[in-house]
């Protein structure tokens, strides 16, 4: 997982990618926390997928440009389009069910 500093960070790195999951977080909150670990548990080693994290505290500017009014949430993208947000903390399932779901068109 890689860290986002800026919506300009986030576009930049998603550039050119097929499949992308961004969790916008933030870490002084539990419910943030857990979506956090189960995501990492979801996805590690995955590389079918590349994995963003934006804590809100630092890119303040990712939240209002994709309409998302609470953390976490977690954006997923196919071929650079928002195809999913998912809201909350769910199981590591739950979120591996959602990506192979959303990005397998």
């Amino acid at each position: 997982m890689q860290n986002i500093s800026s919506n300009i960070d986030f576009q930049q790195k998603m550039e050119g990618q097929d499949r992308v999951a961004l969790l916008i977080y933030n870490p002084e909150v539990e419910f943030s926390r857990c979506a956090f670990r189960s995501i990492t548990e979801a996805f590690h080693l995955s590389q079918s997928i590349s994995v963003f994290v934006a804590d809100v505290n630092q890119a303040q500017d990712i939240p209002p440009f994709y309409k998302i009014a609470g953390e976490p949430s977690l954006l997923l993208f196919a071929k650079g389009k928002l195809v999913n947000v998912v809201e909350g903390c769910h199981e590591s399932d739950y979120f591996k069910a959602m990506i192979n779901h959303d990005l397998s068109e």
